[in-house]
């Protein structure tokens, strides 16, 4: 009966679909005017954020396979308490924490039929006269738009599926970007706002625990410890989060942080580290979410709002306006 249940709820999801995916520019198209800055925080020359994939915040804290994360970056950087994910499974997190929406794409990590015009970060930023581009591991080419390749997977990258961001075939005119092969040496180069997408090894999505887990702390020691050594001194940030926990439901759908169930509150790890970040746990009042991230992104270079909060969230005390500002040291 289980598996009936699943094969008929795939089935009526595949038929809403293409109806859902249509109406997405209508039903979360919200933007509004930016939320104020304070005086005096910093507003960073760059930021790169890594996403890594489908663990539980207890199974990153304080865990020795996770080396990296706790010696280096949860030490020396903010760890917020109280991060929780929009939603099961991957793909939907993803386009939260880009455009304020999940854009109605399904819970099945079904790649969109359309792109989307929607407000989003990237497309906010270039309006702005700022930059941003994507890197995703293992991308085939410049501006490709393949939905698997080898350990490539196009549902962790949201960016591709909204016209409104560039996606040529080459660095310059494109923000469809690979890494390592485009990811500059030089990270003066790198532009305003910048994700790194690991593979699906990379981004500990593969393999069983501990292994996949250890995968993804040794890839950020080698691949992005440079840059976070050069960020410290360049008035630069590194965000490292997750797209969702380790727990999940059969179907899928959204969660809610104030579930009785701990394990349904979709809990993760999202650390700031970097210039002007002052060390610490924060609690975050309520908690936060991928849009409380990108709500603080927003505030930060006075752009307007993409999307609205989560509704579960917001029903949880977690406001659409809440920023996250106690991380940061005032400048003098």
């Amino acid at each position: 009966m289980r598996i009936l249940a699943l094969v008929l709820a795939l089935f009526l999801s595949s038929i809403s679909l293409q109806l859902a995916t249509r109406s997405a520019v209508a039903q979360q198209a919200k933007t509004s005017a930016p939320i104020s800055w304070p005086a005096g925080l910093p507003v960073y020359d760059h930021i790169v954020i890594v996403v890594e994939e489908n663990k539980d915040y207890e199974q990153i804290i304080d865990s020795t396979n996770a080396s990296y994360i706790n010696s280096v970056l949860r030490k020396e950087g903010a760890s917020l308490l109280q991060m929780f994910a929009e939603e099961h499974y991957s793909e939907g997190d993803y386009f939260w924490l880009f455009s304020g929406s999940n854009q109605h794409v399904g819970f099945i990590n079904h790649i969109p039929s359309i792109r989307f015009s929607t407000s989003n970060l990237g497309e906010e930023l270039i309006r702005a006269g700022l930059s941003f581009k994507g890197y995703s591991e293992g991308l085939p080419a410049i501006g490709s738009l393949v939905t698997e390749s080898g350990l490539y997977a196009r549902k962790h990258v949201p960016w591709i599926s909204f016209s409104n961001i560039p996606n040529g075939k080459t660095v310059a005119d494109s923000s469809n970007l690979r890494f390592p092969e485009d990811f500059p040496s030089d990270f003066k180069s790198l532009p305003t706002i910048s994700f790194v997408i690991p593979n699906l090894v990379n981004d500990m999505h593969d393999g069983s625990i501990p292994s996949g887990i250890k995968a993804g702390d040794k890839w950020l020691r080698e691949q992005i410890d440079a840059y976070y050594n050069w960020a410290k001194q360049h008035n630069s940030l590194l965000i490292l989060t997750f797209d969702e926990s380790g727990q999940s439901k059969l179907l899928g759908g959204l969660t809610n942080p104030a579930d009785k169930d701990p394990k349904k509150r979709n809990h993760i790890v999202t650390i700031f580290a970097g210039a002007h970040i002052k060390h610490g746990e924060y609690a975050e009042g309520n908690g936060i979410t991928h849009v409380n991230i990108l709500r603080t992104l927003e505030a930060m270079y006075k752009l307007s709002k993409s999307g609205v909060q989560q509704r579960f969230a917001e029903e949880a005390g977690i406001a659409d306006d809440f920023i996250i500002t106690d991380v940061f040291d005032v400048e003098p």
